[in-house]
């Protein structure tokens, strides 16, 4: 039986049929070399502006200290307010403090007061002793005031106030004349109950300068300056999951850790970015704004990088506004940074032998120029000029694709 189509008097094959194929397609192909146009772009100085987001972890420079046992507290300083060392910053009481002998050792003041009043003064006119008398007064009331309505934050100031009122007016009566035996009695119950008072109380102060904190997280020697070069992506995705200690939980425990001291020169945050649009550099100077719990743009610097495959943590370190972050642990950011320089459209970029560059066109002569890429996004890339190349000038045409 014979193969192949007849036509006529003639047999056609089938291979013919596969030449006349490959023949279209040649031809299809040779006009599209001949027939080619070229996209070309211009070598422009411009700007890029990017920016990535990502989860966000807060690093201070902050000590934390520890407290005695105690029941009741009174706080002299409001939270992140600055501090001295040595300053005083709070008075805790025991917790068998009772406070009955703050009522009585008033009530013994009082009644110090009423008799020199009535007795030892009655032929003194002492412009200066009616002053300090008054003032005593009201300094009493108010202590009264305070305890009787639960208000105990100022209580320590007024105590402060009042035994030096005392003192200054000791001092002018001893000159005047010497305290009776019922006077001595009244200053000897009243020195009683300020040792029981003063063996109750214990006076905390600043170890050393900075903002001051009684709001704990638990995670301040976790999250401590010294992680800063050991933190891991894996590392950073335990901790931003992590449960907040509640700082005011068991307060009467033994050594329980009471009030940290920030550093407010300097702080850091760890930021985790997936697939970042912006090329990170150490000391790259950056805009940083924080998304939640609220708004707080600052400038930061990048102070160590680690990528793995495409995700990248970011450390960056601030030199202001601590005060505003003083309580936040876990956020959200959003990092911007613009670039400046040379910039051709992002699909002049071409890659010839692992090498990235443009290919810059003056007449009929093409050049690849090797560049480093600074930025880039979908539409344009901002460049440099990589080593010894020559020809990258402003206003050069370069190719962007063949049709």
């Amino acid at each position: 039986m014979n193969k192949g189509l007849v036509i006529g008097n003639r047999r056609i094959r089938f291979r013919f049929f596969i030449f006349l194929i490959l023949c279209i397609v040649g031809c299809y192909y040779i006009s599209r070399i001949f027939n080619r146009s070229y996209s070309y772009g211009i070598v422009e100085y411009g700007e890029l502006s990017l920016n990535d987001k990502g989860d966000a972890l807060v690093i201070r420079q902050e000590e934390v200290y520890n407290a005695p046992e105690y029941g009741k507290v009174n706080f002299l300083l409001a939270e992140g307010e600055s501090v001295e060392k040595e300053q005083p910053i709070a008075i805790v009481y025991k917790a068998n403090f009772k406070e009955e002998l703050v009522y009585q050792l008033y009530s013994v003041r009082e009644k110090i007061l009423s008799y020199q009043q009535e007795n030892i003064l009655q032929d003194l006119i002492d412009k200066d002793i009616e002053k300090i008398d008054k003032d005593i007064s009201n300094a009493i009331l108010s202590i009264q005031t305070s305890i009787r309505d639960n208000q105990l934050e100022s209580l320590d100031r007024s105590e402060k106030k009042l035994r030096s009122l005392f003192d200054n007016r000791q001092r002018i009566y001893d000159k005047k004349m010497a305290p009776d035996s019922y006077l001595e009695k009244l200053y000897a119950q009243e020195a009683e109950l300020n040792k029981q008072l003063e063996e109750w109380r214990i006076e905390i102060a600043a170890p050393g300068p900075g903002l001051v904190s009684f709001s704990l997280d638990g995670m301040e020697d976790i999250l401590s300056i010294k992680s800063l070069n050991y933190l891991t992506l894996q590392d950073f995705q335990n901790f931003i999951g992590q449960d907040i200690m509640d700082a005011d939980e068991d307060a009467t425990r033994e050594d329980k850790p009471f009030f940290r001291i920030i550093n407010p020169d300097k702080w850091y945050m760890a930021c985790l970015i997936d697939k970042p649009s912006i090329i990170y550099e150490d000391d790259q100077i950056v805009e940083v704004s924080l998304i939640e719990p609220h708004s707080l743009t600052l400038e930061g610097k990048v102070y160590r990088i680690q990528k793995e495959q495409e995700r990248c943590l970011i450390i960056l370190e601030f030199s202001e506004k601590v005060e505003d972050i003083i309580n936040i642990r876990s956020t959200k950011a959003e990092i911007n940074k613009k670039f400046q320089g040379f910039m051709v459209p992002a699909r002049a970029i071409k890659t010839r032998r692992g090498k990235k560059g443009v290919i810059a066109v003056k007449g009929d002569s093409k050049t690849f120029i090797e560049v480093n890429v600074i930025a880039s996004d979908e539409h344009n890339a901002i460049i440099e000029k990589e080593g010894e190349s020559e020809g990258l000038e402003l206003h050069t045409k370069v190719l962007i694709e063949r049709r």
